[in-house]
């Protein structure tokens, strides 16, 4: 069985509904791990894995509805049970803040278990806080691209990825995601691409703001266009 990645991470995208996202918050951390048991015989089940920290043990989380997107890991979630799929793909497990000691992955199976040590930085790490903006223009021209933009600064005493989505009504319901990676107290900006095609003149174009230390809405309104002269003779 191989390890074939693992990732601390704050707070993930999932999916709301089928077009929209939505941001899961940890009450400490999400210690995801990447796991490649295709070569064992048998393939383990999702529940012979658990998180050991120097204090206690942790099972799989289970993500329910919650489906995590854009995630620091590859593959898909590995499967509960073993039923001739593919015994590959990451496990997600809640963890404190700031463990004393780098986590270990171990699995039990009947003959006896093993255990392997993470490469998670993060893990032992103070977490990062944030305070954030986000903006767009009051107005724009019709058939523009404009920017919504997402600011944000980490006041925590650790490093972290403020992960947030923009969800769209206009001109297709949709999320877009994006990632801004900090260090203790920094700032950054993260953007996504919007338009005013095809956009009435006097429409106006709203937008939800997804983050893990809120939410709000920005909107735009579509200027009427200058090109189009009336007759009034």
């Amino acid at each position: 069985m191989t390890i074939e990645a693992a990732a601390v991470q704050y707070a993930y995208r999932h999916i709301e509904n089928v077009d929209w996202n939505a941001i899961r918050t940890a009450d400490g951390q999400f210690v995801f791990v990447t796991v490649d048991a295709r070569e064992a015989d048998p393939a383990p089940d999702r529940d012979a894995f658990t998180l050991v920290t120097a204090d206690e043990s942790h099972d799989p989380v289970d993500i329910q509805e919650r489906y995590p997107v854009g995630l620091d890991v590859p593959g898909e979630p590995y499967p509960s049970e073993q039923r001739g799929g593919e015994s590959r793909g990451w496990l997600v497990f809640a963890t404190p803040a700031q463990l004393d000691t780098a986590p270990s992955l171990r699995v039990e199976r009947g003959t006896g278990s093993w255990e392997w040590r993470l490469d998670t930085e993060k893990a032992t790490t103070p977490p990062p806080a944030w305070e954030w903006t986000a903006s767009a223009p009051d107005t724009v021209a019709p058939e523009k691209t404009f920017d919504i933009t997402v600011s944000a600064e980490n006041v925590g005493d650790g490093p972290g990825t403020f992960r947030g989505a923009v969800n769209f009504s206009y001109p297709l319901y949709q999320p877009k995601g994006f990632d801004i990676v900090l260090d203790p107290m920094e700032s950054g900006e993260g953007t996504v691409s919007a338009t005013s095609k095809n956009a009435d003149p006097g429409r106006e174009l709203n937008y939800g703001v997804r983050t893990p230390a809120g939410e709000s809405e920005v909107s735009v309104t579509v200027e009427a266009d200058s090109s189009v002269t009336q007759n009034t003779s």
